[in-house]
């Protein structure tokens, strides 16, 4: 056809120009069909966004829809937060929806932002509704555990280099809501396979009492003051909940609430053998006799809600500490005078101890003198 139109284009020029526009409306036609033909090719392979779709093709509904059905006034496009790292403290965590294949199979953990450990939170068989809570000694991550394998909230953590997780403020509770894709390289992106709702604790304020514990101690209690920010009262408080450092719980039969105008006070005792013991595990080899320890006290409210305060106390730890135990061998070298050094004696002096003064007038003994009667001398 194109030799045709050439041969022809050796007649007079007016021809000449018409086969130009021919060739060129060829030439055109052509384009648009292969243009046309790579459209398709590249249309079958890509895949709309949840926040794109109007509706599912699979009959489930997108997060935008899922959030309208429910109650959430979030806006899918305008209102993810684009957290990745959540800060320290006791939450309760909910699975609102589960919306995939994977349901069975998932896990949701969490790990320390330092660390990366997984601590996990949910199992497969958890369901819709499930509810449980974690404490957060420092600042943490989520991380969701599909057979596709690990998706983070931190997006540099994952495999695939994507971001699996959205974020969004939740506006019916203090906290957040997190909407997961369980899929590799975001499957089909629609982000409701796995939807959370994390409640962030009430900060409350404490102290202890005593201020100073020694390991040695044989008292019965330690006491928790705990104050409760505006908007809250200590009643509200759901004292079987309430514990220490996760692992000491607050004895339900003493505990006094106080609620008054400006206070609200909840006053919480816990048992300090109890206490010792975890303090003994946790800093067993310690070689000094004095240090502090933090003690961060957790709870719920009636509702349901967390609540966490942390302070600290001075731990007295002599039994464990290699510096008194060398203070106490000098001392029996210093007043010992039997060559094996296990008897402890008075040292040699003419001093003496006036019963009537009740003062000894010479060194230190590491003994108690107990009474006398008359005057004693010391060896001669």
């Amino acid at each position: 056809m194109l030799q045709a139109i050439y041969s022809t284009m050796r007649g007079n020029k007016t021809e000449k120009a018409e086969m130009k526009k021919a060739i060129f409306i060829y030439l055109s036609a052509i384009t648009l069909v292969l243009l046309s033909l790579s459209n398709i090719g590249y249309a079958s392979t890509f895949q709309p966004t949840a926040t794109q779709k109007q509706a599912s093709t699979d009959g489930e509904p997108t997060l935008q829809e899922w959030f309208n059905q429910n109650g959430y006034n979030i806006n899918v496009t305008e209102d993810e937060t684009g957290i990745e790292i959540f800060e320290a403290g006791y939450y309760k965590v909910t699975i609102l929806a589960e919306i995939a294949a994977y349901a069975p199979m998932n896990n949701l953990s969490w790990y320390p932002e330092s660390t990366g450990q997984l601590n996990y939170i949910f199992y497969g068989a958890n369901a819709t509704g499930d509810e449980a809570f974690f404490l957060a000694p420092e600042d943490f991550g989520l991380c969701l555990g599909s057979p596709d394998g690990f998706f983070y909230t931190e997006p540099y953590r994952n495999d695939d280099g994507e971001d699996h997780a959205l974020v969004f403020v939740n506006p019916n509770a203090s906290g957040y809501i997190i909407a997961w894709e369980d899929l590799w390289k975001l499957g089909d992106e629609d982000f409701q396979d796995f939807i959370l709702a994390a409640l962030t604790p009430v900060r409350v304020k404490v102290w202890y009492c005593p201020r100073t514990l020694n390991l040695k101690s044989r008292g019965r209690w330690i006491t928790a003051l705990i104050k409760i920010p505006e908007g809250y009262k200590a009643k509200d408080v759901n004292v079987s909940s309430v514990m220490l450092n996760g692992t000491v719980q607050a004895d339900v039969r003493h505990y006094k609430a106080v609620d008054l105008r400006c206070l609200h006070l909840l006053i919480v005792k816990f048992n300090r053998t109890a206490l010792i013991s975890y303090v003994k595990k946790s800093v067993n080899g310690c070689a000094c006799k004095r240090f502090t320890v933090s003690l961060i006290v957790t709870g719920e409210f009636s509702d349901g809600t967390p609540f966490y305060g942390r302070n600290t106390i001075r731990i007295l730890c002599f039994n464990n500490c290699h510096a008194f135990s060398h203070t106490v061998r000098k001392l029996q070298h210093r007043f010992c005078s039997c060559p094996s050094g296990t008897h402890a004696t008075p040292p040699r002096t003419r001093r003496v101890f006036r019963a009537d003064r009740r003062s000894w007038r010479g060194p230190a003994l590491p003994f108690p003198l107990g009474k006398v009667s008359k005057v004693q001398r010391s060896h001669p």
